[in-house]
Parts: structure tokens; sequence; C-alpha cells
């Protein structure tokens, strides 16, 4: 599937190519501070699949495996980036064509918050995918 968004002002265009069509959901506690509720998140993407403006984009240190980026004109989240694997997160929200894309999983639900409730059948992972 291919994807085109952009941040609320439109200063950040982004264009993905060859993304798989599964979303996620992360109940992470620095996603919800992050994104201001879970991060719903398009699968993962190298960096050749992507075209963006880059300069547009403030990078936050989240954690010593990853860095989050966001419009330094707007303050649109738009991204969580895993430095280990070098892969791409984007917020879903900012591609409005998705009609192709399905939830398919959920993790950090240990830390989900209590008003939320997903209608789609998921994988819920209490922390990492595979590791709890």
């Amino acid at each position: 599937m291919n994807a085109e968004g952009s941040c609320l002002c439109g200063k950040v265009q982004i264009k993905i190519e060859g993304i798989e069509k599964n979303i996620t959901i992360c109940h992470c506690q620095m996603c919800q501070k992050f994104h201001g509720g879970a991060m719903i998140a398009l699968s993962p993407c190298r960096r050749e699949q992507v075209a963006f403006e880059e300069q547009m984009l403030q990078w936050y240190e989240s954690s010593a495996w990853a860095q989050r980026g966001f419009c330094s004109q707007c303050g649109s989240s738009i991204c969580y980036f895993e430095k280990e694997t070098e892969k791409f997160y984007f917020s879903a929200g900012l591609f409005p064509h998705l009609s192709e894309a399905i939830v398919t999983e959920e993790m950090f639900t240990k830390d989900q918050p209590p008003y939320l409730h997903i209608a789609e059948k998921t994988i819920r992972w209490p922390g990492l995918p595979g590791k709890s």
C-alpha cells in the first residue's frame, strides 16, 4: 500500500511506498504523552520507502532506543524512529486515505486508559510484542 499525508499546517508532506496494511496501537505512557492518547501507527518502514520534509522536523530523544519527530511549525506528532532497526512508525492520522489499512494489534495494553475500548479484534500485548 502507498500512503500520502501531512502534518496539520502542511509543512511536512509525507509519501510512503510499499507499506504493509497493518496498523498498531501503542498504549505506552510515552506515546500517550507525545500524542495526547494512544499512538495509532502505520506498519514500520525503512528510510528508502519514505519521502518527507525532514528539515521541518524537530527530534526529541525520548529514550535510549528511540526518537520522536514532530513538525517544527505546528507541533504535529509525526513519527517514532527506532534507532536500532532504523525504522519509522508514522502516525496513521496524518494520512487521510487509508481505506486498505486495518488495526491488527495493540501493545502496552497494561497501560491502556480505562476509557479507551477498541472494537476490532486485535492481538493484545501487555508490553512489547513477543516479550510479555
